[in-house]
């Protein structure tokens, strides 16, 4: 197959979109041919550009309805489509002459695709990796581009199923595929001596720890898991919660953090670099997660990989990726008391921490593979390229 893939956002620039179309699309290179055509966003390389095996065109995105002034003001009703990604799309379909289409992010290549599909006969893939679907800071209008875009492409995937109900309710298209998104298991073991980073955070080896990483956003509810940590604290006072991750809202979290006299007992690890962040994992007891809006959760999948027991809420896309009492333990979200209740009951039960890490770890190991992953997106273009 000859692949054409369109994104906005590539390498150099890191986060979960860029290494899952890394991940997936350099195992496909492999007996594929694959083009990528993404914005030229003026970056300097980065170190994971190295592992790039396929070609890679950037255009200048000068054309954008998203950046017509008072855009967001209509909620959406402005259609959020790149008319640089069109004709982008255009000149790499002409010279490379794919036999299929893989577009990512509707807000800016929806349009494209359907030209694609539509105009230039090249049968298309839509893919919802999350930045699309209804949630905080996506205008409510999008979701109605997202059905009339969908039923224009051949096919679409989702990387879990509350990105698809989340769009579509009960009307989603005829189709469709859930795909999550993977973990690199070779990184992310159940091996790792994490003694060093306990030794810098000034943690002892018996210390109970508590890990939570997340940007520090709004919408994770941070504050939910501080404040449940003097509950925490009753039985296990020497107990320790390390935040990782930085964001906006860091300065309110460490008020609370003064507010409730929680000062010894939690410590805001900022910036974890990528190389570091499976010893984190490592080093923990238990992962703690807070969000009230998740797509998919990749420090989820991380965790999992790490073979740790998961105390997370029931909210959003978190119980597609965490099955409650198996490979983890899901409380009501913003319910501190409920949260703090399941992690006791975790660091009060050893043999109960050992079966869901355990079980976390196969999981991952059977569903969240790359490998897996990238084959599953390979079956769905082979069954529609021409």
């Amino acid at each position: 197959m000859r692949i054409l893939v369109l994104t906005p956002t590539f390498l150099p620039m890191v986060g979960g979109a860029e290494i899952l179309l890394l991940e997936v699309y350099r195992r496909l290179a492999q007996r594929h041919q694959v083009c990528l055509l993404t914005v030229d966003k003026g970056l300097s390389p980065g170190d994971l550009d190295q592992l790039i095996n396929f070609r890679v065109i950037r255009y200048s995105d000068r054309l954008s309805l998203m950046k017509l002034r008072g855009h967001r003001l209509t909620g959406g009703f402005i259609p959020p489509f790149s008319l640089s990604a069109v004709a982008a799309t255009r000149r790499v379909v002409a010279d490379f002459r794919p036999n299929v289409l893989n577009a990512h992010f509707l807000k800016h290549t929806g349009l494209a695709a359907a030209v694609a599909q539509r105009n230039l006969h090249i049968p298309c893939v839509l893919t919802f990796s999350g930045r699309d679907v209804p949630g905080p800071g996506v205008p409510w209008f999008w979701k109605y581009y997202s059905r009339w875009i969908s039923h224009q492409v051949s096919d679409v995937t989702y990387i879990t199923d509350y990105c698809r109900r989340a769009i579509f309710g009960s009307r989603a298209p005829r189709g469709g595929h859930v795909i999550a998104a993977g973990v690199d298991l070779q990184r992310y073991r159940t091996d790792l001596d994490a003694t060093f980073i306990r030794q810098r955070l000034g943690l002892a080896l018996d210390t109970p720890v508590l890990f939570a990483m997340q940007r520090l956003a709004p919408e994770k509810r941070v504050d939910i898991i501080i404040r449940a940590m003097p509950r925490i604290l009753l039985d296990h006072p020497e107990c320790v919660l390390v935040i990782g991750g930085k964001g906006k809202s860091r300065t309110r979290l460490a008020s609370l953090v003064n507010r409730l006299d929680l000062e010894r007992a939690v410590h805001f690890a900022g910036y974890v670099p990528d190389s570091e962040l499976p010893f984190y994992y490592a080093m923990c007891d238990v992962f703690v997660f807070h969000s009230t809006f998740e797509t998919f959760g990749i420090v989820l999948a991380e965790a999992m990989a790490a073979g740790k027991p998961i105390v997370s809420v029931r909210s959003t896309a978190i119980p597609d990726v965490i099955a409650d009492g198996v490979t983890g333990m899901l409380a009501p979200p913003l319910d501190a008391q409920a949260l703090a209740d399941k992690v006791r009951f975790l660091l009060d039960t050893p043999s109960e921490r050992y079966r869901l890490a355990q079980n976390a770890r196969v999981w991952a190991e059977k569903h969240l593979d790359w490998d897996l992953i990238a084959s599953q997106y390979e079956a769905v273009l082979e069954s529609i390229a021409q």
